[in-house]
């Protein structure tokens, strides 16, 4: 009788480790190292914005307060561009525009929809582009959590002695896609020190002498629109597909603070499938 007592408690006992040790199938939700980065969808959110408008700070700390929230699966890239953007008088002398900048702002109707505006990895809802920035939080959240057909691999190689940069990417198909794709290539600059007028008091004052300016859009490596990375019907499950970049940066970058975003999308829609973002140093 005490045998079987004592068998009773072994089998109970094991049983209660077989529970514990259950294996959690991904996607984990606690950040994006490992499995969660394979199997999610990370989303490019684009802030577009301007020295001048007053509004823009207190979005931009939303924005900023997303990406920290979701360690990594999104992914934060400021646009300045349109009438808030243009150079003005000291202290707003300052030029942050871009081409690419520009020619988004101008296709999908930022800036005319009034600043501080948005695109949530550039979907299209009820006819329109633009998420206004009290919405971010929700058109986030939304597709955060999707799965990835695409995977993204971004390397960098930079040369100290004469600013010249070397960006190698390949996307894997993970799941079979009709649409053409294409890809685009940025240099994003983060906490550039300028001028900033602004209306929210727990920031500052109405002009911000030294406000840092985040995750700022430089330059287009490929062009505005990007390039052909894979035609319709060539996106099979398993295909992999490079592309190579060089270029020389200006020196009026702050290196330390220089990354890669690169972000494949539907040549059709102008979706974005995949993004990843890349620090050169």
């Amino acid at each position: 009788m005490k045998n079987s007592y004592k068998n009773l408690i072994i089998i109970v006992l094991v049983g209660l480790g077989f529970v514990a040790c259950d294996k959690i199938e991904p996607p984990y939700k606690q950040g994006t190292d490992g499995p969660v980065a394979e199997q999610t969808r990370k989303v490019l959110l684009e802030d577009y914005t301007g020295h001048t408008c007053v509004n823009c700070p207190t979005a931009a700390k939303k924005a900023v307060e997303l990406v920290n929230l979701y360690q990594g699966k999104l992914i934060l890239m400021a646009i300045h561009a349109g009438y808030f953007a243009e150079p003005k008088t000291a202290p707003f002398d300052a030029d942050y525009r871009t081409e690419a900048g520009n020619a988004w702002d101008t296709f999908f109707g930022m800036s005319a929809a009034g600043n501080p505006i948005g695109m949530v990895n550039r979907q299209k809802s009820q006819g329109v582009y633009t998420v206004e920035n009290g919405d971010w939080g929700s058109s986030v959240a939304a597709v955060i959590e999707d799965k990835a057909s695409i995977q993204l691999e971004v390397v960098t190689d930079y040369n100290t002695a004469n600013r010249s940069l070397k960006v190698d990417l390949k996307a894997k198909i993970t799941q079979a896609l009709d649409p053409a794709l294409k890809v685009i290539a940025c240099v994003v600059e983060d906490s550039i020190v300028s001028a900033q007028r602004n209306n929210d008091a727990s920031l500052g004052g109405a002009t911000i002498p030294d406000y840092v300016h985040r995750h700022m859009l430089r330059e287009s490596l490929n062009g505005s629109w990007g390039e052909d990375l894979a035609m319709a019907g060539q996106s099979t499950t398993g295909a992999e597909f490079t592309k190579s970049y060089t270029n020389s940066l200006s020196s009026v970058y702050n290196i330390e603070h220089v990354s890669i975003i690169v972000f494949v999308y539907n040549a059709d829609t102008y979706e974005i499938l995949q993004v990843e973002e890349k620090h050169i140093q």
